[in-house]
């Protein structure tokens, strides 16, 4: 194995395995990058690679496959924060597409069920936390906590979001939702 292709697995191994959102303010990165490591045994992408080490993180959670998708979208947003070569650029990978990831989730499923143009702030809320539930299904009361403090960040800006919805294209509403989920992770440890 090469030093390349240790690092690489490192690195998703460690995107995979951070737990919460943290403090970023990124909300512009692309996701076009392809990744690619080489072992002796084979080549894997980063995408599968790092599917694979999300899948092993818990057991706990009662929807395996939603907590798959959730992975799956996960790993492509890491994928297009390349470069990950230091500490604090796979640090702030999995801050950036925690957040992101885990509001779009949680807006899918809240249009699906509801739609965004209906939605109260108890659905949102709801939404929120029940997304935070399917990921981290072991909460202790700091974790909720966290959980809370974002859902609560994020709800005023998503509502206010909501009214707008009828009017925007869906790639400019999934960007406002990543810009609130940004500028949500920063709110996350205070």
């Amino acid at each position: 194995m090469t030093f390349q292709y240790l690092k690489s697995i490192l690195t998703v191994v460690v995107v995979s395995f951070l737990p919460a959102i943290g403090y970023s303010d990124d909300t512009t990165t692309p996701s076009t990058t392809t990744t690619t490591t080489t072992s002796t045994t084979g080549t894997q992408s980063f995408q599968s690679t790092c599917v694979n080490a999300w899948m092993g993180r818990t057991t706990d959670s009662t929807d395996k496959a939603a907590f798959k998708t959730f992975g799956e979208k996960y790993c492509k947003c890491a994928e297009g924060q390349q470069p990950l070569d230091t500490q604090e650029q796979v640090n702030k990978a999995a801050q950036v597409c925690m957040a992101r990831t885990l509001l779009q989730d949680a807006m899918d499923s809240l249009d699906a069920d509801v739609g965004v143009a209906k939605a109260t702030t108890e659905d949102v809320s709801k939404y929120c936390m029940n997304e935070w539930s399917m990921i981290y299904p072991k909460m202790d009361d700091n974790d909720k906590k966290v959980a809370t403090n974002y859902c609560d960040c994020a709800n005023p800006k998503l509502m206010d979001l909501n009214k707008k919805s009828d009017n925007m294209s869906d790639d400019d509403y999934a960007k406002e939702v990543d810009n609130i989920a940004s500028g949500c992770s920063g709110n996350v440890g205070k």
